[in-house]
């Protein structure tokens, strides 16, 4: 299941921090804001002092003014949970509230994200603020949503406090029951391992490896924090939803590692936040060799994830300004244009409200080289008009909020995978996860991404013609029953090697790979061997075609699949590297290695897989194809990534919806330009 909000038009808003900045500047601010189109401010995420001054002592007084000035003065507001921050008297009162590295030392007050979530104490102290946070702000008519916490698992994604430790051996028992079930699951036969007392069970500890330890209690150590956040985030949700008046929506924003977003987003939120950065591409220490050209498009790739949990949803951080801390090194200032174009690609994804960080840039704290949309002269510039184009071209968009993505290829994900941490398993979906998305991206084939489960429904899947699911070491019965539900209905699917090497524990299945899908394939593999750095690149080819075979090479036996590509060079010579099989009425395809762009592209090739929109238009690669539709009108974005404008052509007359103008045959978008045209289907 997906949630949604609908907002009833494309939204502008920006985060502001009241308390940073002189009581004297409220009101100015405001006026300016509403001048530029904003609607919406994020406000009170750091603010706990302000609220809980001491222990007990509750104050709402500097917060119920800057809210009564902004409902006089039209503005909505959107209050986020202060739980990222503790104050510093509750630290120092309570240290078990602190979060711990790996050897247990605390880790203290000064930066953020340093509260142990499975504390008693601090979970406590959270129900208290926000049961009082939501009693007093619900009934304000402009307080439109809760943002819980705030980008919950950032800087700090593992936990090592005692009561997390304590906490971890709960989980334990009430997933496996026994310690002899919990040994058999976990392998702990090996190396002498074996627990005979619950007591003796710790999350990940320092060894001789780096804190390596058995690899299967650290997966179940990724799922236990997963369930510690959701848990967490569920305890603030459940006491607002106590208070909150109808139409006051509950979200978070994400993503960030060991929390499980699908399950968050159905069991906790209303929907799901994205706080986009594209500027990271832009780092002064960024590599460009290693961005295939993707740069900041790269930030089109989180957005489809974020699309898979919320079909739509928003953007509560939207770049605005450079970015960087007083410790580390900043990102550059974004070009002319960056902005629009960023805030177009969260909008061509599916994101219907944007929330611009900040409002001004803080002058203390360590973000003071974060910049805003204000510097701290707080005198007009170009982010600032830039904006007042972003608002002009947005009122001309409105009628887009509410479409649906639209795209026939989906790519599937799952956690399982995303939280063992196997190596031969990171090398082959690093490459290929870049690489599909660098070719589906490239000749314009818009994706969906989806997190699989074992409740994943059909309904989930059916819609789309191909799947490409690239390396799921980690797969169940149960997913491989969906997987030839899906192909016999007629879907085609791209599987590639170390497919089914494990069960769900992390334990390798001893059946015949890919276990489970054999008879999908029509192939089992008969060896296989990583790729050593040292060795001469290896090819397949396939008909008259030659591609790359990276990382990992399987050799294939066929029982009765076909043969569609073979390897070439090497002791592997001549050995099967790819098959297919038909299967009902759709088709399965493996591929025995990891997918460069080259392999991508053959194995799109061999599928079937065709950019859907090019009978409409010609477009060249650095320009970005995304496509919503509602009501039977399609939405038409055309981002342009580079400096130097873009040559596109129009095969069919459609409408410029940021001029009004029919537009027909060869056109030209500017160096970090945008056009979105309309269309009836």
């Amino acid at each position: 299941m997906r949630n949604d909000i609908n907002f009833d038009k494309i939204t502008l808003g920006v985060c502001y921090y009241p308390e940073q900045w002189d009581k004297s500047v409220w009101e100015d601010d405001l006026n300016r804001m509403a001048e530029h189109g904003i609607e919406i401010i994020r406000i009170a995420e750091f603010a706990w002092t302000i609220f809980e001054p001491r222990e007990g002592g509750y104050s709402f007084d500097f917060f119920d003014e800057f809210m009564n000035l902004a409902r006089r003065k039209g503005m909505k507001v959107i209050m986020g949970t202060p739980t990222a921050t503790p104050p510093v008297w509750m630290s120092e009162k309570y240290p078990e509230i602190l979060n711990a590295d790996i050897d247990g030392n605390k880790i203290y007050n000064g930066m953020r994200r340093h509260c142990n979530l499975n504390s008693p104490v601090y979970r406590e102290f959270t129900a208290k603020i926000v049961e009082k946070l939501a009693e007093h702000y619900s009934p304000y008519e402009n307080l439109i949503g809760w943002q819980i916490d705030n980008e919950i698992n950032c800087e700090c994604d593992r936990y090592y406090s005692e009561s997390d430790h304590e906490a971890f051996r709960e989980y334990l028992k009430n997933k496996f029951g026994t310690l002899d079930d919990l040994n058999r699951e976990m392998g702990t036969v090996f190396w002498n391992q074996t627990y005979s007392d619950w007591n003796e069970i710790y999350l990940t500890r320092r060894t001789n490896s780096l804190g390596n330890s058995n690899p299967h209690m650290q997966l179940e150590e990724s799922r236990f924090i997963s369930d510690t956040v959701i848990g967490y985030m569920k305890l603030q949700a459940d006491i607002i939803k106590k208070y909150r008046r109808d139409g006051q929506f509950i979200t978070t924003n994400g993503i960030f590692p060991n929390i499980d977003y699908q399950r968050l987003t159905d069991d906790v939120l209303d929907f799901l936040s994205y706080d986009s950065y594209p500027n990271f591409a832009y780092s002064v220490n960024a590599d460009p060799a290693k961005d295939r050209g993707m740069r900041d498009r790269g930030t089109s790739r989180v957005l489809t994830r974020i699309r898979g949990f919320s079909n739509t949803f928003g953007i509560m951080e939207q770049q605005s300004g450079g970015g960087g801390w007083n410790c580390w090194l900043p990102q550059v200032m974004p070009k002319p244009g960056q902005m629009r174009l960023w805030t177009m690609q969260s909008v061509a994804h599916g994101a219907d409200f944007i929330s611009y960080f900040r409002w001004r840039t803080a002058a203390f704290g360590t973000e003071i080289y974060w910049f805003g949309l204000n510097d701290w002269q707080n005198r007009d510039n170009r982010r600032l008009r830039e904006l007042r184009q972003i608002k002009s071209d947005i009122d001309k968009l409105s009628e887009i909020a509410g479409a649906e993505y639209k795209a026939d290829v989906l790519v599937l994900c799952d956690y399982d995978n995303e939280w063992d941490r196997d190596e031969w398993h990171k090398m082959c979906d690093n490459v290929s996860s870049d690489a599909w998305f660098a070719y589906l991206q490239k000749n314009h084939i818009p994706y969906d991404t989806l997190y699989i489960t074992d409740k994943t429904d059909y309904d989930e899947i059916r819609k789309y013609s191909h799947i490409i699911y690239c390396h799921p070491s980690i797969i169940t019965d149960a997913r491989a029953d969906l997987l030839k539900t899906y192909v016999a209905s007629g879907g085609k699917l791209i599987l590639g090697a170390r497919t089914g090497v494990k069960r769900i524990n992390a334990q390798c299945d001893t059946r015949d790979l890919p276990a489970g899908l054999t008879d999908l394939i029509g192939a089992y593999v008969e060896e296989f061997t990583p790729l050593s750095r040292f060795e001469d690149e290896k090819y397949i080819t396939a008909d008259t075609d030659k591609a790359g075979a990276p990382v990992f090479n399987e050799v294939l036996t066929a029982t009765d699949g076909e043969v569609t590509a073979v390897y070439e060079g090497g002791c592997y010579d001549g050995a099967a590297a790819a098959v297919s099989k038909s299967n009902g009425m759709g088709c399965a395809y493996y591929y025995g290695c990891a997918f460069g762009e080259d392999t991508a592209a053959l194995a799109a090739r061999l599928a079937g897989i065709r950019a859907p929109y090019s009978y409409l238009l010609e477009l060249p690669e650095g320009t970005e194809l995304s496509v919503r539709e509602k009501d039977g009108e399609e939405f038409i974005f055309l981002l342009n990534y580079g400096t130097d404008s873009s040559q596109i052509f129009l095969k069919q007359p459609m409408t410029d919806m940021l001029t009004g103008q029919t537009v027909s045959g060869a056109r030209s978008i500017e160096g970090f330009g945008v056009s979105v045209l309309k269309r009836r289907k």
